[in-house]
């Protein structure tokens, strides 16, 4: 017998021991009684399921917040901004009144179909933040791809300050090439001051420091007083402020019709720059903008002056290197055999990374390309003859 008609049938049935048919079925007595008043003062109708809402529900959004929220989430997303909560929050204040709580916001998104579950998300709390003190004390600069019209990829440079995270430059490029960034990086430079150090990954465009030898980009870094510092293999987060500014972009981006080609792509580049740097509350700033911060703070300086517009990329390095006594300079990782008999001398030693041009008092020693899958470059003449071409 069901459990509540038993409940309004118990003054009729002897000897029924209520305590112990309770505890049997899992319920309490009081709820026992409940249901046995309920059939004797409105019959069957009593005993039917009740809804246990509220009357009143004093601090349920109002509808005119909730429909704010949900058209503020759309506007963002189809703009191709970020549409989360303390991001929705913070384009309507002074809009709405009350303003809600991110908490009442991720709800209502969350009743509305608009939040998407992702239990194995790393919580926010398990961050470990780092930030420079002032602007200017660390750029972070990367490089991603992004497809014009036709499919064709275009690589993209860009910049951004590890303290006030304003994007000191964003420009397209047909080739991710060490010369392009120093081009994009010296440019910015010129318009924001150069900043004290940079952080970049390991790409040839930026670091040659693994495969040992020093890229253009950085070379130029040091000549013009900036420390070059590279993040650590196969640990993106190292550079986590410029890679999500990517992720920005690239959301922002994929919002438009794909650009015909690179020019175009660096006109959407510049408008999204602006808006960004001046209109695009920020949250690990407090929801300022980046150019609030940056206007508001004292800005580091490099250790040495930037280069006048006419400073350019330098070409090979240049370098003064003794001969150790078994007839070997050490050139980054290389081993650069010259032979006893110049040892103790001082060699004049030109490179690209790739060539090595070696001279001593005028006179050409070796010229090599060398052989990156070995760190001892043999001279490939056999012990005690000397070449007349000096190879």
């Amino acid at each position: 017998m069901d459990l509540r008609l038993m409940a309004a049938l118990s003054g009729e049935m002897d000897g029924l021991n209520v305590a112990a048919l309770c505890r049997e079925r899992g319920i309490s007595r009081k709820t026992f009684y409940k249901w046995k008043a309920r059939y004797e003062a409105e019959g069957l109708a009593g005993l039917e399921a009740r809804s246990r809402r509220p009357k009143t529900s004093p601090t349920r959004v109002a509808p005119h917040v909730e429909a704010a929220i949900i058209d503020k989430r759309k506007w963002l997303s189809d703009y191709g901004l970020d549409a989360g909560p303390a991001s929705i929050q913070s384009y309507l204040k002074g809009k709405v009144v009350p303003l809600p709580s991110e908490a009442t916001i991720w709800r209502v998104l969350a009743r509305a179909g608009f939040i998407v579950p992702e239990p194995k998300k790393r919580p926010r709390s398990s961050w470990v933040r780092f930030q420079a003190d002032t602007p200017n004390e660390c750029w972070q600069i990367d490089s991603t791809e992004w497809a014009l019209a036709d499919g064709s990829p275009a690589a993209i440079f860009n910049i951004l300050d590890d303290n006030s995270r304003l994007c000191p430059a964003s420009e397209a490029v047909a080739t991710a090439s060490t010369e392009e960034a120093w081009r994009v990086f010296s440019t910015a430079g010129q318009k924001w001051g150069l900043p004290a150090r940079c952080l970049s990954d390991n790409g040839l465009s930026f670091s040659g420091k693994l495969r040992g030898f020093e890229v253009a980009f950085e070379a130029n870094l040091r000549d013009a007083g900036v420390r070059p510092v590279t993040s650590r293999p196969y640990h993106p987060q190292t550079c986590g402020k410029v890679e999500r500014f990517q992720q920005t972009l690239k959301r922002w981006l994929a919002a438009r019709p794909a650009p015909v080609d690179i020019d175009e792509l660096n006109g959407l580049l510049e408008e999204f720059v602006a808006f960004y740097n001046n209109s695009r509350p920020h949250r690990a700033l407090g929801r300022r903008t980046p150019m609030e911060v940056w206007s508001s703070s004292p800005r580091a300086r490099p250790g040495e002056a930037l280069a006048h517009p006419e400073y350019s990329l330098r070409g090979p390095r240049h370098r003064l290197l003794k001969v150790n006594s078994i007839g070997t300079i050490s050139l980054g990782r290389y081993q650069i055999a010259l032979g006893r008999d110049h040892a103790g001398l001082i060699m004049e030693v030109e490179t690209n990374g790739v060539e090595v041009v070696i001279h001593h008092q005028g006179e050409l020693v070796r010229r090599l390309i060398l052989d990156p899958t070995r760190n001892y470059q043999p001279s490939g003449r056999r012990r005690g003859v000397k070449r007349k071409d000096g190879s």
